[in-house]
């Protein structure tokens, strides 16, 4: 396929233009719990972190080297991932229907599928995957027809760099062990051009490895707990975990990515049927999850990723009710999706007093402007918070006022290795919101607790958010 050509001139307009207003609107929206969390691993640089791998953190330190530990320095990457997987998955679909008004087409369906306009602005582990998935499949169909020692080694940097990205990318192993199983393809297993793709692939995670040898193996430990949680079955966390995918990715493009995986694990295209197995292996693995622990809708946005856009080229292959359902759905998702963005760039919707859409990404910079108000000596004084949600924002808005912040709580995580000298001793000025609130006279030992301020943050003349500044002197632990 040469993108080049003019037939794939609607392509480069839209997910450019859709790039741009991303672009525009990253520098006025405010960090969201992960987005802050990720921007700290940039700036404190590691092998690796508790909860992740580290490309993510080695990501933003490059970006926010250029454009600035901001916003829009925080979430360029994400934009960029967005426009180079929306040509991944437009030249996956092209190679199949050989059709650039049908690749074109399911591109629009992935934009109108609600999540991926969220996930294409917020750098996350997970997007990283989104730019590596469709590579790895077509890279292993390479490798089955050519058997090439440079195919060999590009499969093992892609899924390197896919360990280095998340721990699930080791699912990815699973689909390709199956497709060869599958097609009694024993000369792919029984081959030394498979030992330096190995040898890459662990190169590539060493990082990763080293950093657990030195901390316990923790990270492993963690997101064990983290993704399959406890061994009985929450039913009720299982069809919340369902119903979030439903609304997630638009309710009426959920049962055409079903359909695109029904279709692709029939398929004799070994492109189609390797993306079936890739798809059904994820979303068994999550909805498995799902049972034991509520699964947040992005886990399993790979699935929808690669599915949303099958589903819609077997659909346009369907009688007209079907595609008029298709046409409905995806532009119903474009018009969504399109009043989200301007919703986060105009903030026009007045919602009832702490039901906002903005209250986890509006006012971080006033409430750190604020407590910074009662941090008279820093050596003496700090800001604290009882929630990690909280850390992560509080510790990126307060950047400019280099007062030091301290997450008070009994959960062991980043925050505490991060860390560095101990809050006892010190005159702690507490963030204490109306949506992570803390009985601060029961839950820590001071000499006295003052008031210091109590105010809303406000946004359509209705309250975003409360928060009450408190001063605990001479902080001596928890109760």
């Amino acid at each position: 396929m040469k993108l080049l050509n003019k037939e794939h001139y609607p392509l480069f307009y839209f997910i450019a233009s859709v790039a741009v207003i991303r672009l525009l609107l990253s520098a006025h929206v405010g960090l969201g719990v992960d987005e802050a969390h990720y921007v700290l691993y940039g700036l404190n640089l590691n092998w690796s972190y508790f909860d992740h791998p580290p490309l993510v953190g080695w990501t933003e330190a490059f970006f926010t080297s250029i454009f600035g530990v901001n916003e829009f320095g925080a979430r360029i990457g994400a934009v960029l991932i967005g426009f180079f997987t929306s040509l991944f998955v437009y030249k996956l679909i092209y190679e199949i229907s050989k059709s650039s008004s049908t690749a074109f087409f399911a591109v629009l369906a992935l934009h109108a599928s609600f999540l991926f306009n969220a996930l294409f602005i917020m750098l996350l582990p997970d997007t990283f995957l989104f730019l590596l998935v469709i590579p790895i499949i077509f890279t292993v169909v390479k490798v089955e027809k050519t058997g090439s020692l440079s195919s060999w080694i590009q499969l093992g940097i892609l899924l390197g760099l896919g360990g280095l990205a998340k721990y699930t990318a080791v699912l990815f192993i699973i689909p390709i062990i199956l497709y060869v199983l599958i097609k009694r393809r024993w000369d792919m297993i029984f081959t030394f051009k498979i030992i330096p793709a190995v040898f890459i692939a662990l190169v590539l995670i060493s990082p990763v490895i080293y950093w657990n040898i030195e901390h316990d193996w923790i990270s492993f430990t963690y997101q064990s707990g983290h993704v399959v949680g406890e061994s009985r079955i929450d039913w009720k966390g299982f069809f919340g975990s369902i119903a979030a995918q439903f609304g997630a990715y638009n309710p009426l493009l959920f049962p055409v990515a079903f359909f695109g995986l029904y279709k692709a694990l029939k398929s004799k295209d070994d492109t189609i049927f390797l993306s079936g197995l890739f798809g059904l292996v994820l979303i068994s693995f999550f909805t498995y999850a799902s049972l034991h622990k509520p699964a947040l809708p992005h886990w399993s946005a790979l699935f929808y990723l690669l599915f949303i856009p099958m589903g819609t080229y077997y659909m346009l292959e369907l009688a007209n009710g079907y595609k008029k359902y298709l046409r409905a759905a995806v532009w119903f998702g474009l018009v969504v999706s399109a009043l989200a963005y301007a919703e986060l760039g105009f903030k026009m919707i007045p919602l009832p007093d702490y039901q906002s859409l903005h209250r986890d990404i509006y006012g971080w910079d006033t409430i750190l402007k604020e407590a910074n108000g009662f941090v008279k000596d820093k050596e003496k004084d700090a800001i604290a918070v009882t929630n990690w949600t909280l850390a992560s924002r509080a510790i990126f808005y307060d950047q400019k006022y280099k007062s030091k912040v301290y997450l008070i709580d009994d959960r062991y995580d980043q925050f505490d290795i991060w860390q560095k000298g101990s809050p006892i001793g010190k005159n702690l000025v507490i963030i204490d919101t109306h949506f992570f609130h803390k009985d601060i006279s029961k839950y820590m030992k001071c000499d006295s607790i003052v008031e210091d301020k109590s105010f809303d943050i406000m946004l359509n003349s209705h309250k975003v958010n409360t928060v009450n500044l408190f001063t605990c002197k001479n902080y001596q632990g928890l109760k």
